[in-house]
């Protein structure tokens, strides 16, 4: 099974990995296997020059619209409490001298009062936002000071990898400063799908928590390959959270790095909207049901009709609802798309472009 899982074809090095993966590692500078060739801490001492531990005050945090909530806010009155933060420490990485750090956005939401960074070096600097990427969950703050704050002859870039992983089965380790910022903390995983977010992310099984998001994701050779982030899924092309985690990819950062140090946003694009409301929780696996069809949407304008149970979009089967929303999110406003309804023994094609999503709380 190692084999056909390590994509380097190192099988004796996969087999052992299979006996050492099975929980998270807290590791301390000082710890005795730090450094040593093939260690697993050896993968996290390499990075902590990098790797910062972030503090965010905030006097209000997230809200989310009801519209953005788990199934229209309809499973509990708690379902806003899903996306509250416990306080704490959160990660970054430092990835300019000047004293740019990378994190996720999410990190970085609600009314924020102060940020404070720990360095790798014990001292806390205070710093501010520069930056936000919402669509790969992206944002950049700088510690406060107009000095470097490592010396040029001194500094090294983080160790980028070339390329983040083509396909699943890459083993990866998450690395973060969460709870105990003065240690770095390492959990274990394999890349498990590629291509999501519009192939700008990747979905990983390595444990993500609200300490070690907005840390490195790293492989075998401690190579950064992404970020992690979507921790809190307040993005809807990522659904509900369902134990995987996301991070954003090499490639992805490198494009827009630059952007975010010149402190210039990316916007979220609008979501694309389809039409139909439907039951989330229905039964089976056969389908979307459709309970109602909104007016003057792209669904209305396509034909469809109340008791329709959509069952292909785009050419992919559409066993529920949920993966119908994932399928949509995954489109862009203005995509023609195309469609396969049952109506009673008819199968119908029928074809559509995606409109807004009409914002509502």
């Amino acid at each position: 099974m190692a084999a056909s899982m390590s994509p380097t074809g190192q099988c004796g090095r996969g087999f052992l990995l299979l006996f050492a993966l099975s929980f998270a590692i807290t590791l301390s500078p000082s710890s005795p296997a730090a450094g040593e060739p093939g260690a697993l801490s050896a993968i996290a001492d390499g990075l902590s020059s990098w790797v910062v531990a972030i503090k965010v005050d905030r006097s209000k945090d997230i809200e989310i619209p009801r519209s953005r909530l788990p199934f229209n806010g309809r499973v509990s009155p708690e379902s806003q409490g899903y996306f509250k933060r416990p306080k704490g420490s959160v990660t970054g990485l430092l990835v300019d001298r000047r004293g740019y750090i990378l994190t996720s956005n999410y990190n970085l939401l609600g009314t924020i009062r102060s940020i404070a960074v720990r360095l790798p070096s014990g001292e806390e600097r205070k710093a501010r936002v520069v930056a936000r990427d919402q669509l790969d969950d992206l944002a950049l703050i700088k510690v406060e000071g107009d000095a470097d704050l490592v010396e040029k002859k001194s500094w090294r870039d983080p160790p980028w990898a070339k390329t983040s992983p083509s396909s699943a089965g890459s083993f990866v380790f998450a690395i973060g400063r969460g709870s105990a910022p003065g240690r770095l903390n390492l959990t274990e995983g394999i890349i498990s799908a590629v291509g999501r977010n519009s192939s700008r992310a990747m979905q990983t099984d390595a444990k993500l928590n609200y300490g070690n998001v907005g840390g490195p994701l790293v492989d075998l050779d401690g190579k950064v390959i992404g970020l992690s982030g979507f921790v809190g899924h307040t993005y809807n092309q990522w659904g509900l959270n369902s134990g995987i985690g996301f991070a954003t990819t090499v490639e992805t950062i490198r494009m827009v790095l630059p952007r975010l140090l010149a402190g210039k946003d990316f916007e979220l694009p609008p979501r694309p909207f389809l039409g139909i409301q439907s039951e989330p929780d229905s039964p089976g696996n056969d389908g979307a049901p459709v309970v109602e069809v909104v007016p003057d949407s792209s669904a209305a304008s396509a034909g469809v009709k109340s008791k329709d149970v959509i069952i292909r979009f785009n050419g992919e089967d559409v066993p529920n609802f949920n993966r119908l929303k994932f399928l949509i999110f995954s489109c862009k406003v203005g995509d023609k798309v195309e469609f396969v309804v049952r109506r009673g023994e008819k199968e119908i094609t029928l074809s559509g472009v995606l409109g807004k999503f009409p914002e509502r709380r």
